[in-house]
Formats: C-alpha cells, sequence, structure tokens
C-alpha cells in the first residue's frame, strides 16, 4: 500500500519513506512508527496503544519512545514545536494530522495493526511465575519475572511482551490457547518460586504456543545469601538460556522450508550455524544466505551484521577467500550499527572489525558499547573474550569467555581458545594441550600452533609433527605474520615464537 501526505509517500511493499520522489532514510522502528500514525489518521493515539502496535507489546522505555516520535517528527520536518504532522495531545496521547490518501500497491493488505513486510520475529510472553514459598510473599516471583523479562528484550531473536499485557495471565491455571489468542505470543515462559530453609529453587520451561510442545525446560537451586543477588543469577541465567532456545526453535522451523520459501529472517536463522561450527563448507552457505538476506530486507540490522562476521572469516580463518574482505565487513558493520544503534551484536562485530584493522582503542570503546547493550548473550561475551586474550588482556577475557561457558552450556569448542592463551602465557603447557583438545576445529592453523608452541616448550618427541600440521593446513604459514594480523601483545609473541622455534621452527 502507498500512503500519501503532503509531499511525502509511505510504501509499506518497499519499506520506503519518499519525499518528493527522494527516498528519504528512516529506522526501521520509526518507519513502523510513521507507519501506524498514516493508517490512523486524525484518531489521537496513547503511549500505550503505540508499544501495542508498534513494538507489538514489547517492554519499552518513555525514554525509547520519545526518541522515537522526535525521530518520526525529524522525518517529516516537524519539531517539537512545529507540529505539522505529529501532533501532541496533552494529556491523552498524539494525532497524526494530515489528511492521508492511498493507492493499492499489494495484492493483500497488511495487517493493520502496524507490522512491516519484513519476516516477523518470534514474539514471547513471559508469565508471572508461580509462588510456591509457604514463607514468602509474591514480591520475589513477580520481581523475577520483571527482571527476566527486562533482561529478554536486550535478545534480538525475540520481541517480548511487556509485564503490564502478562500479568492479567497470574495464577497456576494458564489456557495457552487464551494466551495465544490474546497476546498472539508464539512462545509463552511459565515458571515457579520456592523458598524454604534458606535456598530458592526456580523452575522454568519454554513453550510453543502453536503445537504445546514444551521446547526447553530447566531448574536452578541456589542459596539465598543476598537476595538479590540470587535474583540478578537467576535472572542472567535463565535469560541468556532462554535467548538460545528461542533461535534454536526458529532455526528448527526454517530448517522445514525449501530455499524458495526462505525470507530475510529465514536466511538469517540458517546462516548462524556457522557460528557454532566454523567450517569453511558452512561459511560458504551462510554467505549466499546473508547475501540474499540482505537484498531481501537490506535494513536488517542483525542480517547486516552478520554478513560482516562472515566476510571478515575470510580473513581471520581465510575461508573461501575474495578480494578487500576486511573492506566489505566494515562497509556491513557500520550499516547495521547506522540502522540499529542499540544491536549489541552489531556492536560486538564493529568492534571485532576494528581489532583486525589494528584500531585497539575502537575495538576497546564498542567492545564496551556491546556488554552494556547485552551483558547477557554468551556469543558476544565470547567472541569480545576471545580477541581480548589475543591483545593480552588475559584476565579480562577469560572471565568473559567464563561467564558465556556459564550462560550457555552447549558452547561451541571455540570458547575454550581464550583459556589455551591464558594457560600459554602462565606457562601451563599441559593444559594448553588439553584447551586445544577440547577447541576442536583441526582447519584452523591457531590449533596447531598452540599445540606446537606448547610441545615445544615441553620438549616433547611429538612438538615436530604439530608444527609440520600447520603447514598442512596453511603452506604459506609465517609465525611472526600470524601474530601481528592477531595483534598479539610483543611479549606474548616472542613468547609464543619461542615455542615454535624449540618446535623446529626455520624462519
Amino acid at each position: 500500500m502507498l500512503y500519501r501526505f503532503d509531499a511525502f509517500e509511505l510504501d509499506d511493499v518497499r519499506y520506503e519513506l519518499r519525499q518528493d520522489g527522494a527516498a528519504r532514510h528512516t529506522e526501521p522502528l520509526v518507519f513502523d512508527l510513521l507507519l501506524y500514525f498514516v493508517r490512523n489518521p486524525g484518531r489521537v493515539v496513547t503511549k500505550d496503544d503505540i508499544v501495542t502496535h508498534v513494538w507489538r507489546g514489547r517492554a519499552v522505555s518513555d525514554a525509547t519512545i520519545a526518541s522515537a516520535l522526535k525521530a518520526a517528527r525529524r522525518a517529516l520536518g516537524d519539531s517539537g514545536d512545529a507540529q505539522g504532522h505529529i501532533r501532541t495531545v496533552r494529556g491523552r496521547g498524539f494525532e497524526f494530522a494530515c489528511p492521508v490518501s492511498t493507492d493499492q500497491q499489494a495484492a493483500s493488505a497488511l495487517d493493520s495493526a502496524g507490522t512491516s513486510g519484513t519476516a516477523p520475529v518470534p514474539l514471547l510472553a513471559v508469565l508471572p511465575f508461580t509462588n510456591l514459598s509457604i514463607e514468602a510473599d509474591d514480591y520475589f516471583a513477580d520481581g523475577l519475572t520483571e527482571d527476566i523479562i527486562t533482561n529478554l528484550v536486550r535478545f534480538r531473536d525475540a520481541r517480548v511482551i511487556a509485564g503490564a499485557s502478562t500479568f492479567r495471565f497470574k495464577g497456576p491455571a494458564i489456557d495457552l490457547a487464551e494466551v495465544r489468542a490474546t497476546l498472539r505470543a508464539d512462545f509463552v515462559v511459565q515458571g515457579s518460586v520456592r523458598r524454604a530453609g534458606g535456598r530458592v529453587r526456580v523452575s522454568v520451561r519454554l513453550i510453543d504456543t502453536a503445537s504445546g510442545m514444551e521446547v526447553w525446560s530447566d531448574r536452578y537451586d541456589r542459596e539465598m545469601g543476598d537476595i538479590f543477588a540470587v535474583q540478578d543469577e537467576v535472572t542472567r541465567t535463565v535469560a541468556a538460556a532462554l535467548g538460545v532456545r528461542i533461535q534454536d526453535a526458529g532455526l528448527r522451523r526454517a530448517l522445514t522450508k525449501k530455499p524458495t520459501e526462505l525470507d530475510a529472517y529465514d536466511c538469517l536463522l540458517r546462516a548462524r550455524r556457522y557460528t557454532r561450527t566454523l567450517t569453511p563448507e558452512m561459511h560458504l552457505e551462510a554467505r549466499d544466505l546473508l547475501e540474499r538476506a540482505v537484498e531481501l530486507d537490506p535494513l536488517s540490522s542483525d542480517a547486516h551484521a552478520l554478513l560482516s562476521n562472515i566476510y571478515l572469516a575470510e580473513y581471520r580463518f581465510e575461508m573461501n577467500p575474495r578480494p578487500n574482505p576486511i573492506g566489505r565487513a566494515m562497509v556491513h558493520a557500520l550499516a547495521a550499527t547506522q540502522l540499529d544503534p542499540g544491536n549489541a551484536y552489531a556492536r560486538c562485530w564493529l568492534a571485532i572489525v576494528h581489532f583486525f584493522r589494528g584500531e585497539i582503542d575502537k575495538f576497546e570503546v564498542e567492545a564496551r558499547l556491546a556488554l552494556d547493550l547485552n551483558p547477557n548473550d554468551p556469543e558476544i561475551l565470547a567472541d569480545i573474550g576471545h580477541y581480548l586474550t589475543y591483545m593480552g588482556a588475559f584476565e579480562r577475557g577469560t572471565d568473559l569467555s567464563r561467564r558465556a561457558q556459564s550462560l550457555n552450556p552447549l558452547h561451541p569448542g571455540w570458547y575454550y581458545f581464550s583459556f589455551a592463551r591464558l594457560h600459554y602465557h602462565q606457562r601451563d603447557y599441559e593444559q594448553v594441550i588439553s584447551d586445544v583438545e577440547k577447541i576442536g576445529m583441526p582447519d584452523f592453523y591457531w590449533t596447531h600452533l598452540l599445540t606446537a608452541a606448547a610441545l615445544g616448550q615441553l620438549g616433547h618427541p611429538d612438538a615436530g609433527a604439530a608444527l609440520a600440521r600447520i603447514f598442512v593446513v596453511k603452506p604459506d604459514f609465517s609465525a611472526p605474520e600470524e601474530l601481528r594480523k592477531w595483534t598479539a601483545e610483543s611479549g606474548d609473541a616472542g613468547h609464543i615464537l619461542e615455542g615454535l622455534r624449540k618446535a623446529g621452527l626455520r624462519e
């Protein structure tokens, strides 16, 4: 549908705002807000209406709404004083004050609730946790529920319905069909809290509302100690586990589709399998999927961020290389952060591109932003921890990696890289060999590099064979060049070179 008002056109098929025929860049949420207004001209809408129809009921702050409104007004040439299009109705809400005309451009009408043409992210409802404690009021269970909602909002793989909408379903007897019909939630989180004898037990499960099947469940037992610290620990753990499981459930759905049926979000989910395996075959598939995703939805911050990851792998792992991988990675990392400045994953990959450009100060700034935006995403924690250890910040890096492992117990082997780097730095060479065995990744030369250096330091007879495996994987291997490429601190680089020389390396 094409919506016309003044000198503007809002095209919900091409997902584009135009002024006098020229496209004007708008962020996705700002476009959705404008779309909601032009679909409701002359009607006063409240903040609750905006949250329901634009944010789909997710928990969102007043500051975020105010920022989106300011951006929407700016896109139309309005300001706080000159409100020619979006007018504030004091004490009531907002009104789109311009007449709007429409042209039929799509074969089927879109949902009048304000959705765009992009693929929907799953909608998640966290129902109030049931208090099973005799010795405690509901405040602990209610607070835990609210904190889990707040933490889940940070993840990219689900839209989370605000607690104001879900707390109406408080009680032990929950009708899933009613929840699905009322909230239109794809997944529901249910849980219970029991406090007794100085301990707390939290049980939680994730349910697919379409099938009624339980996707995942777990139980957490903790000593009470500081009640707020316990609540914070359980909240982080549950939110991270749910973030991983929701992505897994979405991937299983995407894998049932034929390639010709995939939309941008399906491509994104399928491509994420690469981050678990880091194989050349999966890299090639992920690159094709993400280039298609960006073509289908050029405004997807997540697709641009993951494509930056994929392009950078052509340089750091030399997987399926093409010209200028760092340049292409930077283009998409910047696009991802510009489309959504609050995307923690995008900030993470912009940081890593800076790392490989040798821009360590910029790496630190973007890495800190990513961790502030989502301190509970295990992949972000592990990625940043990984690179901190490569640049010699061993304790900081392994602390993040340890947190990532605790939040994702089924993590991939590469999470152990930071520990291998720390243990080599500490001259615990036997432990380095053990760490590398957990990493796996026989096609990545760094695993053989660390093994050869550790065995060389130990004077082990297998050191030469480990060194030879590096050249099987990477025939043109140059140790000094690789250490510069991965920004190894000078003392650490010298220590690794010493081990490789002891293994038989001739430079």
